[in-house]
């Protein structure tokens, strides 16, 4: 299922059509049938700011070609500060190195889900 179909499902789902979800957030449901048709990729990036807060998704992670719900990207506040205190402490090198291992992580967690990478 391409990332479009993904996003119509979304909208149907929350609205109970594409043409209710449309009115709902005040984007022309031509604009949301261009954006099926051509993808998201060439959308206004405006229209998919507003579809994204409507649908409650990440635009990150929907520019990389996934959908991810923004209440699952909010950390376990308890572990936070205790990780960015560890984190500053830091030396350049070992940030890179602890950026280059959650990569890595996301990459194996995408293949695990049977995600293809765009």
């Amino acid at each position: 299922m391409t990332i479009e179909e993904q996003l119509r499902d979304l909208m149907i789902k929350k609205s109970g059509s594409v043409n209710k979800f449309s009115q709902e957030i005040g984007v022309p449901q031509s604009t949301i049938f261009s954006i099926f048709q051509r993808g998201v990729g060439k959308a206004n990036i405006n229209s998919i700011i507003t579809i994204c807060k409507a649908l409650r998704i990440s635009t990150d992670e929907l520019a990389n070609g996934r959908i991810v719900p923004i209440d699952n990207m909010l950390p376990d506040l308890e572990v936070l500060p205790n990780f960015w205190m560890t984190y500053n402490g830091l030396n350049d090198k070992n940030k890179e190195q602890v950026a280059n291992y959650i990569e890595f992580l996301r990459k194996m967690q995408d293949e695990e889900n049977g995600k293809e990478e765009k």
